[in-house]
Protein backbone atom coordinates (compact mmCIF):
# COMPACT_ATOMS: atom_id res chain seq x y z
CA UNK A 1 0.00 0.00 0.00
CA UNK A 2 1.26 3.22 -1.01
CA UNK A 3 1.63 6.43 1.75
CA UNK A 4 -1.24 8.02 -0.54
CA UNK A 5 -3.45 4.96 -0.21
CA UNK A 6 -2.97 4.68 3.69
CA UNK A 7 -5.60 4.92 5.83
CA UNK A 8 -6.04 7.40 9.00
CA UNK A 9 -8.52 7.03 11.38
CA UNK A 10 -9.26 9.75 13.75
CA UNK A 11 -11.25 9.34 16.97
CA UNK A 12 -12.64 12.30 18.72
CA UNK A 13 -14.00 11.46 21.92
CA UNK A 14 -15.58 14.12 24.43
CA UNK A 15 -15.32 13.34 27.71
CA UNK A 16 -17.30 15.49 29.96
CA UNK A 17 -15.11 17.50 33.02
CA UNK A 18 -16.43 16.79 36.01
CA UNK A 19 -17.41 20.41 37.67
CA UNK A 20 -14.60 20.32 40.55
CA UNK A 21 -16.45 20.84 44.16
CA UNK A 22 -15.84 24.35 45.41
CA UNK A 23 -17.42 25.57 48.43
CA UNK A 24 -19.38 28.79 48.91
CA UNK A 25 -16.26 30.38 50.68
CA UNK A 26 -13.97 29.39 47.72
CA UNK A 27 -16.57 30.77 45.22
CA UNK A 28 -16.59 34.12 47.38
CA UNK A 29 -12.44 34.42 47.01
CA UNK A 30 -12.58 33.40 43.62
CA UNK A 31 -15.37 36.94 43.10
CA UNK A 32 -12.96 38.72 46.08
CA UNK A 33 -15.11 39.21 48.18
CA UNK A 34 -16.18 37.69 51.62
CA UNK A 35 -18.35 34.89 52.57
CA UNK A 36 -20.57 35.87 55.49
CA UNK A 37 -23.05 33.53 56.78
CA UNK A 38 -26.38 33.06 58.73
CA UNK A 39 -29.28 30.97 59.45
CA UNK A 40 -32.90 31.22 60.28
CA UNK A 41 -35.54 29.41 62.28
CA UNK A 42 -38.31 28.43 60.47
CA UNK A 43 -40.61 27.26 63.29
CA UNK A 44 -43.00 24.05 62.61
CA UNK A 45 -45.35 22.74 64.80
CA UNK A 46 -48.18 19.89 64.44
CA UNK A 47 -51.04 20.36 62.83
CA UNK A 48 -53.81 21.94 64.74
CA UNK A 49 -56.32 19.38 63.31
CA UNK A 50 -54.30 16.44 64.57
CA UNK A 51 -53.02 14.89 61.52
CA UNK A 52 -49.54 13.93 62.36
CA UNK A 53 -48.12 16.09 59.88
CA UNK A 54 -46.02 19.40 60.38
CA UNK A 55 -47.27 22.87 59.55
CA UNK A 56 -45.90 26.35 59.96
CA UNK A 57 -46.16 27.72 63.44
CA UNK A 58 -48.16 31.05 63.52
CA UNK A 59 -45.07 32.71 64.96
CA UNK A 60 -43.22 31.90 61.46
CA UNK A 61 -45.63 33.76 59.27
CA UNK A 62 -46.37 36.76 61.81
CA UNK A 63 -44.37 39.08 59.61
CA UNK A 64 -41.80 40.06 61.55
CA UNK A 65 -38.44 39.07 60.24
CA UNK A 66 -37.18 35.53 60.76
CA UNK A 67 -35.39 34.19 64.15
CA UNK A 68 -31.16 33.53 63.76
CA UNK A 69 -30.37 30.42 63.84
CA UNK A 70 -26.92 31.24 65.11
CA UNK A 71 -26.28 32.36 69.04
CA UNK A 72 -23.92 35.18 68.19
CA UNK A 73 -25.78 35.76 64.57
CA UNK A 74 -24.09 36.31 61.34
CA UNK A 75 -20.63 34.61 61.04
CA UNK A 76 -17.05 34.83 59.14
CA UNK A 77 -15.72 31.88 59.73
CA UNK A 78 -15.24 30.30 56.95
CA UNK A 79 -14.08 33.07 55.07
CA UNK A 80 -11.22 32.47 52.84
CA UNK A 81 -10.04 36.32 52.71
CA UNK A 82 -6.77 38.04 53.59
CA UNK A 83 -8.57 40.88 54.87
CA UNK A 84 -9.93 40.00 58.42
CA UNK A 85 -10.04 43.42 59.28
CA UNK A 86 -12.34 44.55 56.28
CA UNK A 87 -14.62 40.60 56.24
CA UNK A 88 -15.38 41.46 60.77
CA UNK A 89 -16.45 44.88 59.21
CA UNK A 90 -18.73 43.70 56.97
CA UNK A 91 -20.01 40.99 59.13
CA UNK A 92 -21.21 43.18 61.45
CA UNK A 93 -22.72 45.42 58.74
CA UNK A 94 -24.98 41.88 57.39
CA UNK A 95 -25.19 41.44 61.69
CA UNK A 96 -27.56 44.32 61.90
CA UNK A 97 -29.53 43.18 58.40
CA UNK A 98 -32.90 42.94 58.80
CA UNK A 99 -33.27 39.07 58.61
CA UNK A 100 -36.01 37.96 56.05
CA UNK A 101 -39.58 37.56 56.95
CA UNK A 102 -41.46 34.52 55.93
CA UNK A 103 -43.02 35.69 52.79
CA UNK A 104 -39.37 37.15 51.71
CA UNK A 105 -38.03 34.14 52.64
CA UNK A 106 -40.70 32.38 50.07
CA UNK A 107 -39.66 34.43 47.29
CA UNK A 108 -35.88 34.29 47.93
CA UNK A 109 -36.63 30.35 47.80
CA UNK A 110 -38.41 30.52 44.85
CA UNK A 111 -35.75 32.50 43.13
CA UNK A 112 -33.15 30.19 43.94
CA UNK A 113 -34.99 27.37 42.64
CA UNK A 114 -36.20 28.81 39.92
CA UNK A 115 -40.07 29.39 40.69
CA UNK A 116 -42.92 31.65 40.34
CA UNK A 117 -44.50 32.56 43.03
CA UNK A 118 -47.94 34.11 42.49
CA UNK A 119 -50.04 35.07 45.61
CA UNK A 120 -53.69 33.13 45.66
CA UNK A 121 -56.65 35.06 45.60
CA UNK A 122 -58.85 34.70 48.51
CA UNK A 123 -62.37 34.91 47.96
Amino acid sequence: MTPAAALTTETTTTIPTPEVYMSQAERALERGTHYIEESVWVYLMRDWDGTDRWVLDPVTVDGCGLDSGLEDGARNTECMCEDKAECNAIRERMDKVYLPTAEELLHLLAESLGYTVTKAVRS
